[in-house]
């Protein structure tokens, strides 16, 4: 019994230690490119303060302060060194900007003794109604790995975002291209292949529309070859997700298409079959923010058709040249 005590007090020191809240030292917002407002700089970083105390379990510390006198920015190692003095774990800095009639919040967490910086996040508005809605949303993601701008509850919506700011710069390029390569008919043989690409780049992903030719110049020497495929079209159209925003990265593929085979069906003659069918695949992308760009890539085409009983999924490979409009 005495065992067992002593083990439930260990347990409970060691969830009280877990459950005490992380102390993180802020020596107020820095205002840039506005007056140096104390009584703007007090309420801002107090706000700040409320809403990522109400959010997290962390506890904010502030130096003390007047409320009307505009504290000037202290250096990192200064920061570092007051978070050290009233054992707190991190260091926050934090930036309001005016620029161009636009406000910009930022803020950073450091580590108070290797210096290391943790996280970061910032955010726009265009009004000064909107300081409130950005402090609410950086404080709710603080620390975490969603960014503020992406995390909107009802009523949270800057003046900044009703514009559509973000929307008007995103631009798309368009691209022409040619495609070499093969398809292996798995279980079978090898087509050589050719064929036209168009693609859209639209920031995040990229869609593609491809008509693709394949055949064979070879003939049925191989009489207990019941189906002997010769030819196959292809047109599809799909999506591309680059892994990274690097100019070169790998990327997976997927998409539809409707293709045709054309073959030579022993006591039949020459037949023809159309269907659907579905590609799933990946590659990697050379010079992508270059006006001509590469891509290497392969596909598993799964067709819904057979041809007089025979199923020809096959993995199809090439190697896109494309030149922006």
């Amino acid at each position: 019994m005495k065992n067992c005590l002593t083990s439930l007090a260990v347990l409970l020191v060691c969830f009280s230690s877990a459950a005490q809240s992380k102390k993180i030292y802020f020596p107020y917002f820095e205002l840039i490119g506005l007056d140096k407002n104390g009584e703007l700089q007090y309420s801002a970083s107090r706000l700040a303060k409320t809403y990522i105390e109400s959010n997290h379990n962390i506890h904010v510390m502030l130096p003390d302060h007047d409320g009307q006198t505009y504290l000037e920015k202290e250096s990192i190692s200064a920061s570092i060194q007051a978070a050290t003095e009233v054992e707190a774990t991190m260091v926050m800095t934090g930036e309001i900007h005016s620029l161009n009639g636009s406000f910009i919040v930022a803020l950073s967490v450091y580590d108070a003794k290797s210096g290391e910086k943790k996280w970061s996040d910032m955010m726009k508005g265009v009004t000064s109604a909107d300081l409130d809605p950005l402090l609410s949303r950086l404080g709710r993601t603080f620390m975490s790995t969603t960014k503020a701008r992406d995390d909107i509850e009802v009523g949270e919506v800057t003046q900044y975002e009703q514009q559509g700011v973000e929307l008007q710069q995103i631009k798309a390029n368009h691209y022409f291209g040619f495609m070499v390569g093969g398809n292996a008919l798995i279980g079978d043989r090898t087509l050589s292949g050719f064929g036209l690409v168009y693609t859209f780049d639209a920031n995040t992903v990229l869609f593609h529309v491809n008509t693709d030719f394949y055949f064979s110049s070879e003939r049925n020497d191989e009489p207990s070859l019941t189906v002997y495929p010769e030819q196959l079209a292809s047109f599809n159209m799909g999506v591309i997700y680059p892994l990274s925003r690097k100019r070169m990265t790998w990327f997976l593929q997927g998409g539809m298409d409707y293709s045709g085979v054309y073959a030579d069906v022993v006591d039949v003659g020459h037949r023809s079959i159309s269907g659907v069918g579905v590609l799933v695949g990946g590659g990697y992308l050379l010079n992508r923010n270059s006006t001509v760009n590469l891509r290497i890539h392969s596909a598993l085409h799964l067709p819904t058709y057979r041809v007089d009983g025979t199923y020809y999924p096959s993995l199809r490979f090439g190697l896109t040249t494309s030149i922006s409009k």
